[in-house]
């Protein structure tokens, strides 16, 4: 993003958490020291500080993407410089580390309906809305999160604006197919292997499918807190050799993994909107995801692809046993979904969106 708008004549300053030296031919970069031996909190909150201070200079606005460490910063120096403030929210973090944690079971809407459990969550919360209600616009990539802030956290509904994530469909086009490390029937899944991604229940599935179609093979990209029991699982299923893990892997590499397959699963229980379905959909490649809030502004269900239910481990198999079988459905969701992605998700659309929601606080 901050490339493209360089490219239209916008100045852009980068201030980057980063041990390394950033490094970028056309993009000016300050790094923020991550680690230090003692205080690294502290040290860390007082060094993004000054760098801000000191990045703002020249520039019109912030525009920042997390509403809370770098966000309470922010805050400091916009009240310090006069500088309006533009906040990219893309997911409930407070609830994300709840849930991941077991220290709720809720789903996202549920959990913000009920009091906080603790002085700690009371204050995380605060903390957001504190953040939020001091923002001169927040850009949202759905209007499932755009309806959120307004319900739960008491947002202005004039100050939320909803541009969506938006992928390069002609440069992923370029790139080549990957090889295959297995033979068979592919599906693939594609995230951070945290709870609320339901990436077991994957593995389940394809244990039950691989009575119907023995070659089948599943490949996870992405790394997490919950890959040590997905691989435990894995192992107590027996199958080892049909679930491959990949870690985390640079986004061309997983560009070519996606093109190798056959179908794309996401069985998410929460997403803002989900960028992984998008880039399945731009690859050619049909996709399978839960009906929920967010994914069903990316997905028509059986025109761009199949959403199910939450929580429905039958209708998964057999959702995935129907593309696998029936080629020409599997054809004709992948073709529309990519015509979607070329019209509704593209650079040339949302980049003049967002451009125009910047210049609004200018």
């Amino acid at each position: 993003m901050a490339r493209r708008l360089q490219q239209k004549g916008h100045k852009i300053r980068i201030v980057a958490f980063t041990d390394d030296q950033p490094y970028s031919e056309d993009l000016e970069t300050i790094p923020v020291r991550i680690k230090y031996p003692i205080l690294g909190t502290l040290l860390r909150q007082i060094k993004l500080l000054s760098t801000l201070l000191s990045a703002v200079k020249g520039m019109d606005l912030i525009y920042m993407q997390d509403p809370m460490v770098v966000g309470v910063a922010s805050l400091l120096v916009g009240k310090l410089t006069g500088k309006p403030l533009v906040l990219k929210f893309v997911g409930d973090s407070v609830w994300e580390k709840e849930f991941s944690f077991r220290r709720t079971d809720e789903y996202l809407d549920d959990f913000l309906k009920l009091p906080p459990k603790s002085l700690l969550l009371r204050f995380r919360i605060s903390l957001l809305k504190f953040v939020f209600g001091r923002m001169s616009r927040i850009i949202v990539p759905s209007f499932y999160l755009r309806d959120m802030l307004i319900r739960h956290y008491g947002v202005k509904s004039g100050k939320v604006a909803v541009v969506y994530n938006s992928v390069d469909s002609k440069s992923i086009e370029k790139i080549k197919r990957g090889r295959r490390e297995k033979e068979g029937t592919k599906i693939i899944t594609v995230g951070r292997i945290v709870r609320h991604k339901r990436m077991g229940d994957i593995i389940t599935a394809l244990h039950k499918l691989s009575l119907k179609f023995p070659d089948i093979n599943l490949t996870v990209v992405g790394d997490g807190p919950e890959k040590a029991e997905l691989e435990r699982l894995v192992e107590r299923m027996g199958m080892v050799q049909q679930v491959q893990f990949c870690g985390s892997i640079n986004h061309n590499e997983t560009l070519e993994l996606l093109k190798t397959a056959d179908v794309f699963v996401l069985n998410s229980t929460y997403e803002g909107l989900p960028h992984t379905v998008i880039e399945a959909m731009a690859c050619s490649v049909p996709v399978i995801a839960t009906g929920i809030r967010g994914t069903d502004e990316v997905i028509d269900d059986g025109r761009t692809g199949l959403l199910l239910p939450l929580d429905d481990e039958q209708v998964l198999v057999y959702a995935i046993a129907k593309l696998l079988e029936d080629k020409k459905l599997a054809e004709r969701l992948a073709e529309q979904a990519l015509a979607v992605v070329s019209e509704k998700f593209s650079w040339d659309n949302n980049l003049v969106k967002l451009e125009a929601e910047l210049e609004k606080v200018i």
